[in-house]
């Protein structure tokens, strides 16, 4: 099957300087190298892509011995990240071969085999991830339909999606991902797939799934993407202690909004609305032993981090901040001037403050709660002028 090679203008601006320096770098030492994947996706359709990878058939020897400021990583397939900055690099990889070694689950546990331009185009999961762009010729090339999926707004597994979403059930998340972030629709192949093999997401690394939940949330679409992951029974094997609620909705949108501003956003006040529920029952069950509230609050947000560990890892620091946002809404529902002094010195003030502040807009019916946040308010903004209240800043740190 040869390859449709087509001319497509678009905003060569939008293409960062130094992933044509590597490009151009690569050709010039004889290697076939293209800028692939979303950053090719996004180009086409007039967005700024936020990361640009390289494929080559370079190995990672060869490209690592050609730029003095790389490092090679990875175990089971090698990449090699060039260095432009401390926050900066370009990762390229060579081309990869489709054959893979499978357990008996049909996850791969061995990808790390070379290939040609082609078989790489076919190892990727969806066709509009699997578009490169010929940089000397202007040119994307195409073995996978990627480009009439992308212009039919269509998400398209390479391959049978059974088959996939064994290989790596995390595909399934990604398939939401795309859906919500390119207004796509997607096949119904695809669509039972995902429904029929979610529990195989309980089988991926915590820690990974941290990283995939940060992509799936920190972005302008949350609330959709939220949406579709209780819609296929995905949300279940990321947060199995989550239901919907206003306050979940009312922070994905505040969050959404941060980021279409360019303001940063933090997971810390995330996880906490996320699992605020759990705590909050936890807690009214271990309440029933009247032991002290600190104590019983403490054990209750312990046992839920526990289990949420389980399926999505929550790093240290991260547990930390979380746990300090559930602990200080006692002392924040019971502000008096007195204490509100020693409260806005506290590192989390901030940010547990506006925790307080959408808990009491998504649950208005509690007028009391509603009563104690308008109390603390009126003694915070008596003690300091330095923070602006009226206006949610979740993601302070």
């Amino acid at each position: 099957m040869n390859p449709i090679r087509q001319t497509i203008h678009f905003d060569k601006t939008l293409i960062d300087k130094d992933a044509k320096k590597v490009v151009k770098t690569l050709n010039k030492a004889g290697h076939e190298t293209y800028l692939v994947g979303g950053c090719i996706r996004d180009l086409l359709l007039g967005h700024k892509p936020k990361d640009f990878d390289i494929a080559t058939s370079a190995t990672p020897e060869q490209v690592h011995k050609t730029f003095k400021r790389s490092r090679l990583i990875g175990r089971r397939f090698r990449l090699v990240h060039i260095m432009f900055s401390s926050r900066k690099y370009i990762e390229v990889a060579t081309f990869r071969s489709g054959k893979v070694k499978t357990a008996s689950d049909g996850s791969i546990v061995r990808d790390n085999l070379y290939g040609t331009l082609k078989e790489d185009a076919f190892r990727r999961d969806f066709s509009v991830n699997g578009l490169y762009y010929d940089i000397q010729k202007s040119q994307v090339i195409d073995y996978v339909d990627g480009l009439e999926a992308l212009n039919n707004s269509e998400i398209r597994m390479i391959g049978k999606p059974v088959e996939r979403f064994k290989e790596d059930p995390v595909r399934m998340i990604r398939a939401i991902r795309f859906k919500v972030k390119l207004g796509a629709t997607i096949d119904s192949k695809i669509s039972k797939s995902i429904t029929s093999q979610a529990h195989l997401l309980a089988n991926i690394p915590a820690a990974r799934l941290y990283d995939e939940c940060i992509k799936l949330f920190h972005n302008e679409n949350a609330c959709e993407i939220f949406e579709q992951l209780l819609k296929f029974g995905l949300l279940n094997y990321l947060f199995p202690q989550t239901e919907k609620t206003l306050f979940i909705n009312k922070t994905l949108l505040n969050t959404s909004k941060r980021i279409k501003n360019g303001k940063p956003v933090t997971p810390a006040f995330l996880f906490a609305v996320f699992l605020w529920g759990a705590q909050n029952k936890r807690f009214n069950e271990l309440n029933k032993k009247k032991n002290s509230r600190i104590f019983t609050m403490t054990q209750a947000s312990e046992e839920v981090i526990i289990k949420q560990t389980k399926q999505v890892l929550m790093p240290r620091w991260l547990s930390s901040r979380v746990k300090d946002i559930w602990l200080m809404q006692y002392q924040l529902e019971n502000c008096s001037q007195k204490k509100a002094k020693k409260l806005i010195l506290h590192p989390r003030f901030r940010i547990a403050y506006d925790f307080l502040v959408l808990r009491s807009e998504s649950f208005y019916h509690q007028t009391k709660l509603f009563l104690r946040m308008i109390i603390c308010k009126k003694y915070i903004l008596h003690m300091v002028k330095v923070f602006d209240l009226n206006e949610v800043d979740s993601n302070q740190k």
